[in-house]
């Protein structure tokens, strides 16, 4: 039964991303296709941005009166989560405006794991992304581009995630300016990154915010899983909780691949 839920669910994607050469062509079996995960679990010891604060959990009822019950507690930007144009931009899009074409589409991942562990303030330039469209051929538009800084495997630690120094500064590596400007031009749907922000932690001006969201782009914080994507090829599905009015909300990510 798993097998063939995944079968299904692959020959799904395929057809929404028009991957089907003809309707013509009998279905193809995916039983190479597997699925990743690359949300964080919520949990009450989870890093999250300073001066926010963590996802709470209370247990309200349990076993003994016949059900388990509990109370959710959390800001919006907890774990992994996506962030609307209302973040930045007023009477910009809220999460719940996400069209169904934003919550799947496919995947670019751009590696920057060694510049990141050389320099933890690392911008993503434009030669990162022109090395990677030498490799992969040209970003599509439409699709989600994501920084594999390395970050998301210190995310068990918050001290090492959050990174912020003896002033109080943040410091892990995002996106630069020219870069967020470059995927705009792209018309990518959506930007995403394993840390706490597309900008890099020690500029709180966040000028990427401003640039990706301003364009009515999506963007996608504390990814995991990273390691496992392939730098093209792979298709996210976005499950993000569709709060009305919400400037940012968590969402359930997976991805397919071959």
């Amino acid at each position: 039964m798993k097998n063939k839920s995944l079968q299904f669910c692959a020959l799904l994607l395929c057809f929404c991303l028009g991957a089907c050469a003809s309707p013509d062509d009998p279905a193809q079996p995916f039983n190479a296709y597997r699925m990743v995960d690359l949300t964080h679990v919520l949990h009450e010891q989870m890093p999250f941005w300073p001066g926010t604060g963590s996802f709470e959990i209370e247990r309200l009822a349990d076993y003994d009166v016949g059900y388990r019950m509990h109370r959710f507690s959390m800001w919006e930007n907890n774990g992994t989560h996506i962030d609307a144009p209302a973040h930045f931009i007023e009477g910009g899009s809220s999460v719940n405006e996400m069209g169904l074409d934003d919550l799947v589409l496919p995947v670019a991942v751009i590696d920057a794991r060694e510049q990141a562990a050389r320099d933890p303030d690392y911008r993503l330039s434009v030669e990162d992304i022109l090395a990677w469209e030498e490799r992969n051929g040209r970003i599509q538009p439409d699709s989600l581009v994501v920084m594999n800084t390395g970050w998301h495997k210190r995310f068990s630690d918050s001290k090492a995630y959050v990174n912020q120094d003896e002033q109080g500064v943040l410091h892990f590596p995002g996106f630069s300016v020219a870069a967020a400007e470059l995927l705009v031009e792209r018309d990518v749907a959506g930007v995403g990154i394993d840390t706490l922000s597309l900008d890099p932690g020690n500029d709180l001006s966040f000028p990427v915010h401003r640039i990706i969201l301003g364009a009515g782009k999506f963007q996608v914080e504390n990814l995991n899983n990273l390691d496992t994507l392939p730098a093209a090829g792979a298709v996210a599905v976005i499950g993000v909780l569709p709060v009305k009015d919400a400037s940012q909300a968590q969402a359930r990510i997976f991805a397919f691949m071959e």
